[in-house]
């Protein structure tokens, strides 16, 4: 199936700097069954999901993802990188996640769409589902977190750093509190950010692109925190819609899901809380992007095909 990539951009609601986003999509829109949506993660970019949208867009979904204000091209200056306004930075991320929403309805009428976030992503999908869930089709968690009760605290710590030393400031104590650790279960790592996948031409180009792995603000890890411990509170699941289908898929070897640990207690507290519609799928080896992993090929099939059951479901 032949494809067309299109890109654009409209103003953030942080007032900061404009969204940018893309879009990957059947050439022929009669090709086109539904929409998916992508939040990529923490300190990275949308053009790292090429090919994932390649794969979703050979399976009839016209593909539209956004870098988040203070990623990638949208920031007005590489000074801007992890810096997402002075409060509630968090929200912004939702919010614009649904402009870019609102463009592909628009674009793509009547058409279903699912929601899919990774790692800090889908802490935004997350709250994303809390607010639009009624609105979508489904929505996919990957390389979530468990309940972190350090995450509150992190919060407070972040804000009083950035009350004391700037909101611009980048702490390299913030970012080793978050993830100096992350390598602890990987024998011999090569890098320090062997964490995020077994694919070592993955992990070197990660390290080589100056749009991934920078340091947020201070304030950008109080956003970060914030959002965090705001979708993993009680009022959290229990304001998310009962009846929406939800994907939870994880790496057996993602410290960020705890090896598994928080992705079981994660699951159970949504099913505890009265959501029966929840599917997981836990990739055996798999560090924390199971996108780029040695078996993405498995994932991106067992995803569409989760996609293509709710897209079916709606119709």
């Amino acid at each position: 199936m032949d494809t067309v990539r299109k890109e654009g951009t409209f103003g953030s609601t942080t007032g900061l700097a404009d969204i940018y986003y893309r879009c990957w999509a059947p050439a022929d829109p009669a090709d086109i069954k539904a929409v998916f949506q992508i939040a990529h993660g923490m300190a990275e970019h949308i053009e790292r999901y090429e090919l994932f949208a390649q794969h979703l867009c050979s399976n009839g979904y016209a593909v539209y993802a956004n870098d988040h204000i203070g990623h990638g091209k949208s920031v007005k200056t590489d000074d801007d990188l992890g810096y997402f306004g002075e409060r509630d930075g968090w929200m912004a991320f939702v919010n614009d996640c649904k402009l870019l929403s609102d463009i592909a309805r628009g674009e793509n009428p009547g058409k279903p769409l699912i929601f899919f976030g990774h790692s800090m992503g889908s802490f935004i999908a997350r709250k994303y589902a809390e607010k639009f869930g009624t609105e979508i089709a489904g929505a996919v968690f990957c390389g979530t977190s468990g309940n972190n009760p350090a995450a509150g605290i992190g919060s407070l710590l972040a804000g009083l750093i950035a009350s004391v030393k700037g909101a611009r400031h980048r702490s390299d104590f913030l970012n080793k509190m978050s993830f100096g650790s992350y390598n602890k279960r990987i024998t011999n790592p090569r890098t320090d950010f062997d964490w995020l996948t077994r694919d070592n031409t993955v992990v070197d180009a990660y390290i080589e692109d100056k749009y991934c792995g920078f340091l947020f603000t201070a304030v950008g890890y109080r956003d970060l925190a914030t959002l965090l411990h705001n979708v993993s509170s009680k009022a959290w699941y229990n304001n998310l819609p009962y009846a929406l289908p939800i994907l939870v898929v994880s790496g057996t070897m993602d410290p960020v899901g705890e090896y598994g640990k928080g992705i079981r207690q994660f699951v159970e507290d949504l099913k505890r809380s009265g959501h029966r519609n929840v599917t997981v799928k836990m990739y055996e080896g798999d560090r924390h992007e199971i996108l780029n992993e040695l078996d993405k090929q498995t994932v991106f099939a067992d995803i569409t095909n989760w996609a293509d059951k709710m897209v079916s479901a709606v119709k």
